[in-house]
């Protein structure tokens, strides 16, 4: 009976770190299933408007759930090149961020420019998240400085499916 009682803080202690890193788990991997499915809705359409990705804010939000979403941000950008094969500025390329992603022009991503071909376009997606312990067990000391908060980012590149260029309307 000793031996129960000196090993069951240790034991709780053990099981409330597993449940803690399961939780950071699991949150990278909706975190990183709201940026392609946000990616992959955009590339479906032949045109978007702000409420249409407001919306794909919202739903990225959804799959998030039962994460806090408070610590979300959300960048979505067409990057088109023009007839000449320049990036930038083309009229039909567009950005959107909405969250704790930062206003104004977005740089456009290294990896982009070996998307695009002349007179095309790729929709980016970039979605960041501060994970915050939601469970009791990312307070206790020890643990807390491990996973005070963690900081996700993911990106995702899709090609437009039925047009080169998708408009913002």
């Amino acid at each position: 009976m000793i031996e129960f009682v000196l090993l069951l803080p240790l034991m709780l202690l053990i099981w409330g770190g597993i449940v803690e890193f399961a939780n950071i788990h699991f949150a990278g991997r909706k975190v990183a299933l709201a940026t392609q499915s946000i990616a992959d809705l955009i590339a479906q359409e032949r045109s978007v408007t702000i409420a249409e990705l407001t919306n794909l804010v919202d739903a990225g939000n959804a799959i998030m759930f039962p994460y806090p979403t408070d610590t979300m941000g959300y960048r979505m950008q067409s990057i088109a090149v023009d007839d000449d094969g320049n990036i930038e500025p083309d009229p039909t390329s567009w950005s959107f961020s909405s969250g704790q992603a930062q206003p104004g022009a977005a740089p456009i991503p290294a990896q982009a420019e070996s998307l695009l071909t002349t007179n095309d376009s790729t929709i980016y997606v970039r979605v960041t998240y501060t994970y915050e312990p939601v469970s009791v067990f990312g307070a206790l000391p020890g643990l807390s400085e491990l996973i005070s908060s963690i900081t996700f980012t993911e990106e995702a590149f899709a090609k437009p499916r039925q047009i080169n260029k998708i408009p913002l309307e």
